[in-house]
């Protein structure tokens, strides 16, 4: 292909997911001859057939007139515009949207806390990984541990001094660093669990106000084959001490593997003999995160 400018064509030919074709169109877009395309067109199933696994590009040196032509208006509804490639814009927030970052302040005790409980997420990682393939995208480790990863790097600026001001930090970075619903939903726990800080509620109670929160944005209870399934029990029981809300967060993870309807999540879409005998992998999460605890503590 020439030096000038070009337009390219994404087709996809059936089968391909729209995943797929999107990852093939930023790897076109950041290829060696990126900088020859002025104009790109789909990904669209254009030439296809219902089924048809793959996908075809087409690439198109621009002649006066083209560019003209393939952005006039047509009457099919479903081709695509011809999109003019440029660089994103990236403009800052407004200042009122800015994420407002408390003062870090030392505590070497809560630090040394956290640190442990990401380094037990980290070194769960791929025990994790391999539930998870099970009743998910096999995930689940590789999420908390680059969440763990990122909380370390943060903790000489979180304000360890400041129990309440820390709960509402950590969620703020976790909605941050960690993806999918489980980082929204424990970037929601943790943000809670500050709240209730703020308004003086022991450690209990505020950790219980951020699993009644998630409970309520998330939809799922106990017996739902989720988090929860551990979350709820080592919570019932932490006041009575950290190793009976260990040994309540492993009963509870354990019998998730006798849940063979899941609830809520991916695993609601995965078949009963793929769950049968496997931990869920949020609620082993959970459990193994108490056990790091205990044998820290």
């Amino acid at each position: 292909m020439g030096d000038g400018p070009h337009a390219v064509l994404l087709n996809n030919l059936g089968g391909t997911t729209p995943l797929e074709m999107s990852i093939l169109a930023k790897a076109l877009m950041h290829s060696a001859i990126a900088d020859r395309f002025a104009w790109v067109i789909g990904p669209a199933a254009l030439m296809t057939s219902l089924d048809m696994r793959g996908f075809s590009v087409s690439v198109l040196p621009l002649s006066p007139g083209d560019e003209a032509a393939l952005t006039m208006p047509v009457g099919p509804a479903v081709w695509p515009q011809a999109v003019l490639v440029q660089k994103a814009r990236i403009s800052p927030l407004p200042e009122r949207l800015a994420a407002r970052r408390a003062t870090a302040s030392a505590h070497p005790e809560r630090r040394a806390f956290l640190l442990k409980c990401c380094e037990t997420l980290i070194a769960a990682e791929a025990d994790l990984n391999a539930l998870d393939t099970k009743s998910g995208d096999g995930d689940t480790g590789s999420t908390l541990a680059g969440a763990a990863r990122a909380l370390i790097n943060a903790l000489d600026h979180l304000p360890l001094g400041n129990l309440a001001a820390l709960y509402a930090a950590i969620g703020l970075e976790l909605s941050q660093t960690m993806g999918g619903s489980s980082g929204v939903l424990l970037a929601i726990f943790f943000s809670a669990a500050g709240d209730g800080a703020v308004k003086g509620e022991a450690i209990v109670a505020a950790l219980n106000r951020g699993l009644d929160r998630i409970k309520q944005v998330g939809g799922a209870n106990e017996g739902d084959r989720t988090m929860i399934d551990a979350l709820a029990p080592a919570l019932a029981v932490l006041p009575k001490g950290l190793d009976d809300a260990a040994n309540a967060a492993r009963v509870g993870a354990d019998a998730t593997a006798l849940i063979t309807k899941a609830k809520a999540g991916r695993a609601a879409y995965v078949p009963e003999a793929n769950l049968r005998g496997n931990n869920d992998p949020g609620a082993e999460a959970v459990a193994r995160l108490f056990e790091g605890i205990v044998a820290f503590s």
